[in-house]
């Protein structure tokens, strides 16, 4: 716990160095709201299910395909949209066996805020695989570790 303060620090040093030198000179980002529960679960529970670089990607990558086959499908201004991108998410993540809390956030996220096809792989996906490289990267010179552990914190 005490080795996540520093190295989440890290994590949104190198998100914000990569958004303002490749993402935001090509009209995209890669920082979002949903990217402050995703350094939570790897650098503070990096043993656990939701933490596995399996569940980070594919959950982000399914929330953002969801939410952009749910913005194109209702009518522009339905309430229930971002609800739908949720639970469409929830489902398609649990029937892939790659369940990761945040991508319910970023399929919230992606709906109310209406982004584009690009959304599917900015901010959500570029940015937790960012947080994920800076995770693997500072387990291969610590002994943090993000194997699956059988016990749940």
């Amino acid at each position: 716990q005490t080795c996540a303060l520093p190295i989440s620090f890290i994590g949104f040093l190198a998100l914000s160095a990569a958004n303002k030198m490749i993402f935001v000179p090509n009209g995209l980002s890669c920082v979002c709201p949903p990217l402050g529960a995703v350094a939570v679960l790897l650098f503070s529970m990096p043993s656990v299910p939701a933490s596995q670089p399996k569940a980070v990607i594919f959950g982000n990558l399914l929330a953002g395909l969801v939410s952009f086959a749910v913005l194109q499908a209702t009518p522009v201004g339905v309430s229930w949209a971002a609800g739908l991108s949720v639970a469409l998410t929830i489902l398609m993540m649990g029937l892939f066996g790659v369940t990761h809390p945040p991508a319910g956030a970023y399929a919230y996220f992606y709906t109310t805020q209406k982004l584009a096809m690009s959304g599917i792989f900015a901010p959500g996906l570029a940015g937790a695989i960012i947080l994920l490289t800076v995770q693997k990267l500072i387990n291969k010179v610590t002994s943090f570790t993000n194997k699956p552990s059988a016990k749940l914190a």
